[in-house]
């Protein structure tokens, strides 16, 4: 009895996790190998720079910004894409990174809510200071918002590169690559 309890518990348990939804990017599902991730990006116009066993770097068009890299990262052993990076093209000064970075977090608060945010300077920075591009460089400048979502996490930051860039994390994948992971370490210790 208890072996039947045990083997239809672990059935209803796949299928709840079947059933959870994966972050999608551009409309495709971060829930696939990346082999096939990136054939659909292709065909909605990306090309791809650079490929190897650590991801792809493709570019193209994104939130109505051109020339972004679009970094894709699999998982280690089942090749499943666990994250989507959108690196925005170089910005040269402090107003216009802060005010691109201003309007992304308005259109994701929109769509997402609000998100947490952590936006400062460590001293002796500050905004306003006429040496934000500085601080930034020596990683003296925080811009982050993290919107959680049922599927996974989205960040936005302002990074040292002096770009704005945003992160998306499928829930699902992230633990199967941490699964991996773990997996891997145990085999080897």
């Amino acid at each position: 009895m208890k072996k039947i309890l045990l083997t239809l518990c672990v059935g209803l348990l796949t299928l709840a996790v079947q059933a959870q939804e994966h972050m999608t990017f551009k409309g495709v599902s971060m829930g696939c190998n990346i082999t096939t991730f990136v054939s659909q990006l292709k065909a909605k116009g990306f090309t791809v720079n650079y490929e190897a066993d650590k991801g792809v770097i493709l570019e193209g068009d994104f939130a109505g910004k051109s020339n972004c890299k679009v970094y894709v990262l699999p998982t280690k052993q089942s090749k499943m894409v666990w994250k989507v990076a959108v690196k925005f093209p170089e910005q040269s000064s402090w107003y216009s990174i802060k005010s691109e970075y201003k309007s992304f977090k308005e259109s994701y608060n929109n769509k997402y809510g609000k998100g947490r945010s952590y936006e400062y300077f460590s001293d002796p920075y500050y905004d306003g200071d006429g040496y934000e591009l500085q601080a930034l460089r020596l990683e003296k400048c925080t811009y982050m918002t993290i919107y959680e979502t049922a599927e996974g996490n989205i960040m936005l930051i302002i990074g040292d590169d002096k770009s704005v860039a945003v992160h998306y994390e499928d829930k699902i994948t992230t633990a199967i690559k941490k699964r991996e992971e773990e997996q891997s370490v145990s085999s080897d210790i």
